[in-house]
This record gives C-alpha cells, sequence and structure tokens, in this order.
C-alpha cells in the first residue's frame, strides 16, 4: 500500500535532472518532527563540465553530505545512538547530447557511499549506485518540451527506478509549469532576478547500518530509509551573474522513516509524522554552451 501511495504521489515529485545546471553549490534542508524527532541535512557539490560545446556536454561532479537524526521517541524499543549520524560522498558523471533542433539525450551514473560508518570503515553495503536516462522532444511552435525515461537514486529512500514523463510549457515570459511523472511545478518571473516556484518535491535517505543493529533484541543489518513528500513555494534571487540563493518552505503530505533489511523488509517504522519542512540553498552556476533547449 505505501509503494501505491508513493507512486501516485510521485506525479508531484521535483526531480530535474535533465534542466540541472552545473556549479558549486551549499544546501540544508531542516524538518521538525517531534514526536519522533528532527532531520538535518547539510550537502556540499561540486559539477563541473569538462566538455562543453554547442552539441554536447559533460560533466564530472561529486557531492557530500551529513544527515543528522535527533530521535525523541521514547517508545522506540532499542537504542537509536548507532542511526543517528550518517554520512555520504559520492562521484557522479552526467552527458548531454543534442540529437537535433527537436531532440536531445540525458544520461547520468553515480557512484555513492552512504553509511553510519559504525566500524569506522567502508564496507562493500556502504556503496550504492544512481543511474538516469531521458530522452527531451522540443516543440518550437508551442514552446513545449517532452521528456520520456527512467531514474534511480537512493536519494530518495527508495529501492526501485522512477519513470520519468512530464510534459513542460512556457506559457509567456513570465509564466511556466512543468506536470507529469515524476515532475509537477509552476514559476513565476517577477523580475530579471526573482523567481517564486510551487512545488511538490519527493526527498529523503538511505544510509547503510554497516555494523547492524539490535531491535527487539535481535541484530539486524539493513538500511535506514526515509522517504517524504512535500508541497511548498520556493523564492529564487539571482546576484552577481552566476548566483543563486534558494528559500523554500512548505509542509510534508507523506513522511516514511523505517529500518529494512537487505531483502527489503522492513524491520522497524518510525511512524514519522508529518511535518513542516525549510530549505535554503546557495549555488554559483557555469555557462551551459549547449543548444539543448530549456522552456522552464
Amino acid at each position: 500500500m505505501k509503494k501505491v501511495l508513493i507512486l501516485l504521489l510521485l506525479l508531484g515529485a521535483k526531480m530535474s535532472y535533465a534542466q540541472d545546471t552545473d556549479g558549486i553549490y551549499v544546501n540544508s534542508d531542516f524538518f521538525p518532527s517531534y514526536d519522533v524527532g528532527s532531520v538535518i541535512k547539510l550537502e556540499a557539490g561540486l559539477n563541473y563540465p569538462v566538455i562543453n560545446t554547442s552539441t554536447e556536454k559533460f560533466t564530472v561532479g561529486g557531492k557530500v553530505q551529513s544527515a543528522s537524526y535527533n530521535y525523541v521517541d521514547d517508545d522506540v524499543p532499542f537504542d537509536t545512538e548507532e542511526i543517528e549520524d550518517f554520512k555520504s560522498f559520492s562521484i557522479k558523471l552526467k552527458y548531454q547530447r543534442s540529437l537535433s533542433d527537436s531532440w536531445a539525450l540525458n544520461l547520468m551514473g553515480e557512484t555513492q557511499v552512504s553509511s553510519n560508518f559504525g566500524e569506522n570503515e567502508i564496507k562493500g553495503d556502504d556503496l550504492f549506485f544512481n543511474a538516469l536516462v531521458t530522452l527531451e522532444k522540443y516543440n518550437e511552435e508551442n514552446n513545449t518540451i517532452w521528456t520520456f525515461g527512467a531514474a534511480y537514486d537512493i536519494k530518495y529512500g527508495l529501492n526501485y527506478p522512477i519513470p520519468v514523463l512530464s510534459y513542460t510549457k512556457r506559457l509567456d515570459e513570465a509564466w511556466a509549469y512543468k506536470i507529469g511523472v515524476p515532475d509537477m511545478r509552476v514559476k513565476w518571473t517577477m523580475a530579471e532576478n526573482h523567481e517564486f516556484e510551487g512545488f511538490a518535491t519527493l526527498t529523503g535517505f538511505t544510509g547503510n547500518i554497516n555494523d547492524g543493529i539490535d531491535v527487539y533484541k535481535i541484530e539486524y543489518s539493513g538500511t535506514l530509509r526515509q522517504t517524504s513528500v512535500l508541497l511548498g513555494l520556493g523564492y529564487n534571487y539571482t546576484f552577481l551573474k552566476h548566483f543563486k540563493a534558494t528559500v523554500n518552505g512548505g509542509y510534508s503530505v507523506y513522511n516514511s522513516l523505517q529500518i529494512k533489511d537487505y531483502d527489503n523488509e522492513e524491520v522497524y517504522d518510525f511512524d514519522m509524522p508529518n511535518s513542516f519542512y525549510f530549505n535554503v540553498g546557495l549555488k554559483y552556476e557555469f555557462k551551459n554552451k549547449t543548444k539543448v533547449k530549456s522552456v522552464y
């Protein structure tokens, strides 16, 4: 039932890999949940285009992240100290190519280590792989883009691929929207450097528990997985041409925080309630020379 709910909510999720701009960024997320605990995520990354021509772009990047879970639920039947702090780092490759005036190809592959490092070493189960492939069809007359493909990324707390099917349209200089799977949003450009955006966002976390954990006095090996679907509003401010500051706030309509074994069977569900969500970020964007069309 939970998988069905997540797939339905993915209609409003935000995963715009093909529209991502390369650059240097820092980002922070805060989820206050007074019944179970709060979640704080801090992330920094770099995506640098080593090839950046009119027809193709090849980007090498990486990121580091710290995820802190502050549990306050006294009814949890085990010591949560081992799963309070997780670290992750990754190396990512992206390739974007303009196939014609109407078609474009996007590929992404990422190797990621995400763990609580309970034994102060990297194990095989700490290693994860993420991937994406999409095709984009641009219609100049209607100022629209159709996107088709699939993606798999552990940062959403899911262990299965997600279909990518979206329709994006530019209405005029001020308004644009995107609907489909897994992207839905609307943007209003108030002025050259000021944007407001309504969104529905899928976010989460996956980290390996690399030294096992005792639950109900039984030792389990597996992962901590968090999945949240958020509705909210955001503001983007561009300054000094290449810098962009973002502030987002909203409320989760779905929350899941679970320990799962390596067969993806539930070991323990924290029954995390819905809560408010806050995000702030800063990014320096590199110039994109490819002729891949963008209408959003």
